[in-house]
């Protein structure tokens, strides 16, 4: 998404030295892997995927960082707008989680380049943008409900609830905090939690790895 500031901080490059041994423990150095990192709004999702991509390179590993909010059907003002509306307008529905399945298989297929969605926060509009994959290796990406989809070789989940990261929200100042976000990030909540159990790693509120 442009507009979006990553800034990486020692234990988010410590907690994927870690996520990357385990990683490598079951990567089959033949194929190409898909990577997904799930979690609630303000859990460091962005900052997990970023800081693997930095430790993946560092290892001659080339990877590609793919950001869910891409996928959103309408832009984010609009987006809003409409969840203003009526609480049945929030949900995985909101997504082109087809779309995203569809590119992270034609990666796998070996396809030198895909093209995905791409949205401008602060112009609230949606283009195209070229991802070229060649030599790319992993494809990693991260969002709210990407675990819906069964895509992925190594899943990732950061049990860290939107209460949790009220500051880093805050921080990002990407929504005005009103107990009408409250509400749709409760609802994304109760959505989200079902995906836990599919991961194989978990990392606790600290960033920490809970599991395995």
């Amino acid at each position: 998404m442009i507009g979006d500031v990553i800034n990486l901080e020692q234990k988010h490059l410590d907690t994927a030295e870690n996520i990357y041994k385990i990683l490598k423990q079951n990567e089959n150095h033949t194929d190409k892997w898909a990577v997904g990192i799930c979690g609630e709004s303000g859990s460091g999702k962005s900052l997990t995927a970023f800081a693997l991509k930095k430790v993946l390179e560092e290892n001659g590993i080339q990877s590609v960082v793919i950001q869910m909010d891409d996928y959103f059907k309408l832009p984010p003002k609009t987006n809003h707008e409409n969840r203003q509306k009526s609480w049945d307008n929030v949900g995985m529905h909101e997504v082109h989680l087809d779309a995203m399945q569809e590119n992270i298989k034609d990666f796998k297929k070996g396809t030198s380049s895909i093209e995905k969605p791409l949205v401008d926060y602060k112009n609230n509009s949606i283009s195209k943008e070229i991802l070229n994959l060649d030599n790319v290796q992993i494809l990693i990406i991260e969002g709210t409900y990407i675990l819906s989809i069964d895509a992925f070789n190594f899943s990732i989940f950061i049990d860290r609830n939107y209460k949790d990261t009220y500051k880093n929200r805050i921080e990002r100042n990407r929504d005005v905090q009103s107990d009408f976000v409250e509400k749709i990030l409760d609802i994304e909540h109760n959505l989200i939690r079902q995906f836990k159990n599919k991961a194989n790693v978990v990392l606790g509120k600290n960033y920490q790895i809970v599991k395995p």
